[in-house]
Order: structure tokens, then C-alpha cells, then sequence
């Protein structure tokens, strides 16, 4: 989990400088995968590219996470929308909401794909939080007249260590609900890289004209497809 949330940082990290002049030149020992069209250097852009994926991942999973916690104490008497609810895949939302907004800015999607992911969130919870509901140390709470501040905060590093198992299936699932948007076409404009955008435009060359960014895009996205695969995820 540590490892994801370092990348939070690379959302603050700020755009490469354009140098139109220098667009799409080849791959050099200065420019290893040589440079885009609008002169950024490819491999800086990759790597900045990732690691802001992999950052909007991170922000969206401490969402659901949070949202799922909240839904498995409190979401009892809805359990049943929220069974409907995940039911239905994300993707099902987003992509008809983003095609009718021609596209979904970063912070909508991150707060889209949190409450779409917290469902799926709430039963593995709700399992985990359950038996403390019947454990003796919440009777003694209940018994002593604990108020709920200080119950919270005794007891909230417990329900988010509980959480934090979840944290690298909820990552997964942010991760390429935005690379599949944005490689759609349907996600966070030029202003806002991110791996989806980078295969967007650059896939298509793969079958006509080949760039080095083209194929390291897509060693990346097959490597974290590989990594992220059930039995290597955390």
C-alpha cells in the first residue's frame, strides 16, 4: 500500500514545457524514446504519465475506501440498493455520463469512480467489522457511555488497517476505470496526462507509423497489467 500512495505526490507535479520546434524527433542518447509532437521529451512524459495514473489511483481508492467504510457501519438499512448497485459494472455509468459531457474532468472522475467502487467495497467491510459489533469491547463502549469522538478515535487506526487489505483491489479498479476513459477518448482533456491518454494517441500509430513512445506506453500498461494480476497484488 505504501508504495501506491507515494505516488500521490506526482499529482502536483507540474506539465512539461512545450517546444513545438522540437517535435517528433527521433530517439537519441539525450531523448531515449526521442520526443512527441509538441516537443516533450517521451520518456519524461511516459514517466510522468504513469506516475500521475498511478497517483489518481491512489486518491481514488482512499476515496472508496473511506466511502466503504462508511457504508459497512452505517449503510445497513440501504443494503440491498447497494447489493443492486454493484450488480451493475462501473462502466456502465461512466462511459454514457462522460460521452455526454464529451469527457469528465480530473476531479469528477476521481469522486465518480470512488462512489462507484465503495459498494463493492461495503461486504468484504461489513465482514471485517461485524464481529467487533458483537465483541465485548464494543458492549464495554456502549456500557461506559463511550461518546462516538472518542470511540472513533480509538478505535478508527483498527477499521482502517481492516481496510487497508482492500485498498489494492479498490487501486486496481480506479486505475483502469481512468486509463480506459481516457483511452477512449472520454476522460481528463490534453491538460491532464495520464497512460490512457498517452495509448489514446498513441496506439493507432502502432499499425502505420511506430513511435518508441508507442511501444514503451504499451510495455508499461502490459507490465502493470501483469503486476496487478490476482495473486501479485498486494
Amino acid at each position: 500500500m505504501r508504495w501506491r500512495l507515494a505516488f500521490l505526490g506526482a499529482l502536483l507535479i507540474p506539465d512539461l514545457a512545450l517546444d513545438p520546434f522540437r517535435g517528433g524527433l527521433t530517439a537519441t542518447l539525450r531523448h531515449p524514446l526521442g520526443t512527441d509532437d509538441l516537443g516533450r521529451d517521451a520518456l519524461l512524459r511516459l514517466a510522468l504519465a504513469a506516475a500521475r495514473s498511478l497517483g489518481f489511483a491512489s486518491a481514488c481508492a482512499l476515496l472508496a475506501l473511506s466511502l466503504g467504510l462508511l457504508l459497512a457501519w452505517y449503510g445497513g438499512r440501504l443494503r440491498s440498493a447497494w447489493s443492486a448497485l454493484r450488480s451493475l459494472p462501473p462502466l456502465l455509468f461512466l462511459l454514457p455520463l462522460a460521452a455526454l459531457l464529451g469527457g469528465l474532468s480530473p476531479l469528477p472522475l476521481g469522486l465518480l469512480l470512488g462512489l462507484l467502487i465503495a459498494p463493492h467495497l461495503e461486504p468484504p467491510l461489513r465482514t471485517r467489522l461485524e464481529w467487533f459489533r458483537h465483541s465485548p469491547a464494543w458492549a464495554a463502549e456502549r456500557t461506559l457511555g463511550a461518546t462516538w469522538p472518542s470511540t472513533l478515535r480509538r478505535w478508527s487506526p483498527w477499521g482502517w488497517q481492516q481496510a487497508a487489505a482492500l485498498f489494492p483491489g479498490a487501486w486496481i479498479a480506479a486505475l483502469w476505470g481512468e486509463a480506459t476513459l481516457s483511452a477512449l477518448g472520454l476522460g481528463p482533456g490534453p491538460g491532464h496526462d495520464s497512460l490512457g491518454r498517452l495509448l489514446a494517441e498513441e496506439l493507432p500509430r502502432l499499425g502505420s507509423d511506430p513511435s518508441p513512445l508507442a511501444w514503451a506506453a504499451l510495455a508499461v500498461v502490459l507490465l502493470l497489467a501483469w503486476v496487478s494480476a490476482p495473486g501479485r497484488a498486494e
